[in-house]
């Protein structure tokens, strides 16, 4: 791998791992853990006691001496601490991209239109936290990370796919099973997001209702998230049958069973959660692995989409 290759990968990595501790200051109920933003606590490293808070900035912004949790914080803080490292490491990619710019502009721009999104997301998480984890703001906050997580995986699979073999025999069918996979992966991700933020009320104020009984409250749209779980699977199935009949080995045979076997375990986090009474660790890997899911069926269909159209010219 080349420079930019081994940069952007290291961002993607990174991205994975913001997300798993995003979605551990969601479990830990640490989103507010730093109530304002972009200090913590009034503070531009979080304080190491109750005592060098400076109250007066509490007062000015309507905050609770009361609601500081050193635990919290530093979970939040770390949290912002990552996203800050992924912004440095988006633009050491674009400035990685820069030589590309003339031969594959697509990688350059690409890369650019990655940093910008960076800087979204970042803006974006600083409303989070202004907003009191305002439910609609957290879903558009995680639906930009994933967006993110595509564009880099694009701009790093046209880097590689400069030197991949110019023929690899497919049938096309598997392209648009490919891409029709990815389009309901994201759906369901979405509808995974509704059913979050349906149980973020009774996180927030569990009035006497037992943690295993929220699912129970939720109502449709959790069924829903349910429901398609089978659609998802059944057109992941149908694409792995498709591939062992065409007799198809190698990377694109490993891409497949390994997203097949992604949805087996999101399937099989889904029950532990519905059914477990909600268990945090289970929480994590349910959101964790959804975004290994998505970069899985997105570089399949990349991958799917390349050979075709270098055997078409």
């Amino acid at each position: 791998m080349n420079a930019f290759q081994k940069t952007a990968i290291t961002t993607l990595v990174a991205i994975l791992l913001l997300i798993g501790v995003g979605s551990l200051v969601r479990v830990s109920g640490a989103g507010l853990g730093c109530p304002d933003w972009p200090r913590c606590w009034g503070c531009w490293f979080p304080p190491s006691s109750i005592d060098d808070i400076d109250r007066a900035y509490l007062a000015e912004r309507g905050l609770n001496i009361e609601d500081f949790n050193p635990v919290k914080m530093w979970i939040e803080y770390i949290n912002r601490l990552i996203g800050m490292i992924i912004g440095l490491l988006v633009i050491a990619t674009f400035l990685r991209a820069i030589p590309y710019r003339k031969s594959h502009p697509t990688i350059f721009y690409g890369s650019l239109i990655a940093v910008f999104l960076v800087g979204f997301e970042g803006w974006l998480g600083g409303q989070v936290v202004q907003s009191g984890l305002k439910p609609g703001m957290i879903t558009l906050h995680m639906a930009g990370a994933m967006v993110l997580l595509c564009l880099l995986l694009y701009v790093t699979f046209r880097a590689v796919d400069i030197r991949l073999p110019a023929t690899l025999p497919t049938p096309k069918l598997l392209t648009y099973l490919s891409a029709l996979l990815f389009i309901i992966v994201c759906i369901q991700m979405l509808l995974g997001t509704q059913v979050r933020e349906a149980i973020d009320p009774y996180i927030k104020n569990s009035a006497g209702i037992s943690r295993s009984a929220w699912i129970a409250n939720i109502g449709l749209m959790d069924h829903i998230h349910r429901s398609f779980t089978w659609v998802v699977v059944a057109v992941a199935a149908y694409l792995v049958y498709i591939i062992r009949k065409n007799l198809i080995s190698g990377l694109l045979k490993v891409s497949s069973y390994l997203a097949f076997a992604l949805i087996l375990c999101q399937a099989a986090t889904g029950i532990a959660l519905a059914y477990g009474g909600l268990p945090r660790v289970f929480q994590v890997l349910h959101l964790v692995t959804a975004a290994l899911l998505i970069c899985a069926v997105y570089t399949l269909w990349l991958t799917l989409r390349a050979a075709n159209t270098r055997r078409s010219s």
